[in-house]
């Protein structure tokens, strides 16, 4: 499968808690390539895309944080907003359903998180319309 590894940490909305976090990786050089929080009123989702995540996910384990290790899909289209867009339309023409999203810039390249409801479906359509996969990214 044509995926990578992205962490998500569930956190507590409470002062200090991402400092926490950020401080652990800068500790170890772990690098952030892409972040995004989702929240509600107790607790936030944190997910990141570190330069090394078996390393990242099982520091944050061992510092009491809740941390999953999940698969998605990254996309590598050009940077500007037409290739996000033909990028997303050929997804959901193709029947996708995108659960979330976030981006991030690399080499001169918009990159795309994706989490679709179906990996399996997404990449055989993202191959299918040509898009740039991101393979195996730890």
């Amino acid at each position: 499968m044509k995926t990578i590894k992205q962490i998500s940490i569930f956190l507590e909305n409470q002062r200090g808690k991402l400092s926490d976090i950020l401080t652990a990786l800068k500790d170890q050089n772990i690098e952030i390539q892409a972040a995004s929080v989702a929240d509600t009123t107790e607790y936030g989702i944190l997910r990141l895309i570190t330069s090394n995540q078996k390393k990242a996910a099982e520091l944050l384990s061992a510092k009491g944080h809740l941390v999953n290790l999940n698969e998605v899909l990254a996309i590598e289209v050009n940077p500007d907003t037409a290739s996000f867009a033909d990028a997303i339309d050929a997804l959901t023409s193709g029947g996708c359903s995108i659960s979330y999203l976030y981006t991030f810039h690399k080499d001169g390249k918009l990159v795309l998180i994706i989490r679709p409801a179906s990996l399996e479906k997404a990449e055989s359509v993202a191959t299918q319309k040509g898009l740039s996969l991101i393979q195996g990214w730890e």
